[in-house]
């Protein structure tokens, strides 16, 4: 039996993600927590934590008193948020731009370069999904416009099919790296359209796995 604490909430995470895209579990189902602990024989704890993550990416919302409840994504849903991400995303990100200090750029760079020597497959799914997040947030992170900063994280993200991560990492990575860039040269125009023109090939990425889905 594996008792790495983070080596279980991994795999834990890794099987409600995939209950929730394989569409076991619904958008409007329920997470109870004893009954996923019997399955995946785990303690509650490791639940608790996976779910905590899952709320993260956007898989669920967890509701005092009620417990982890599987969000529902229509293709409205991804037209809206990333619609609205596209337009406000690169803006954040520009204004952040003056104030990326030498450090918020290696950092940038470590996390890009991780992203890019990652071998995409089914046990560092969930590790590429992380660095996404945290390279986005560390784009941002930097913005003066903190109530624009905040609408753009409430947004939150869609779930990301493991199918996806494969057949566009390489158009993904590009992305970023053009992206990292344009920050490195201080171009706030190219910072801008580079995150937009990003977020939105994202979004009809996306629309697209939705239509061959249905």
């Amino acid at each position: 039996m594996i008792n790495d604490k983070s080596t279980i909430v991994s795999s834990v995470v890794k099987e409600l993600r995939q209950a929730i895209l394989d569409g076991m579990l619904k958008g409007g189902d329920r997470i109870i927590q004893e009954e996923w602990a019997d399955k995946l024989k785990v303690s509650r704890m490791p639940i608790r934590e996976a779910l905590t993550q899952l709320e993260a990416i956007g898989l669920v919302k967890v509701i005092p008193h009620k417990g982890a409840i599987v969000n529902s994504f229509t293709k409205e849903d991804i037209e809206e948020v990333y619609t609205m991400r596209m337009m406000l995303e690169g803006l954040v990100v520009e204004k952040a731009l003056p104030y990326i200090s030498e450090v918020d750029k290696r950092l940038l760079e470590e996390t890009l370069i991780e992203m890019e020597n990652l071998e995409i497959n089914e046990e560092t799914n969930e590790l590429y999904i992380q660095l996404n997040n945290e390279y986005h947030k560390l784009l941002r992170q930097k913005s003066p416009w903190v109530r624009l900063m905040k609408t753009v994280d409430n947004l939150g993200i869609s779930p990301v099919a493991p199918s996806l991560l494969h057949e566009y990492y390489q158009q993904t990575q590009r992305e970023h790296r053009l992206i990292y860039e344009a920050v490195c040269r201080g171009s706030a125009s190219e910072v801008r359209s580079a995150v937009e023109y990003h977020v939105l090939r994202t979004k009809n990425n996306l629309l697209e796995y939705m239509e061959m889905i249905d």
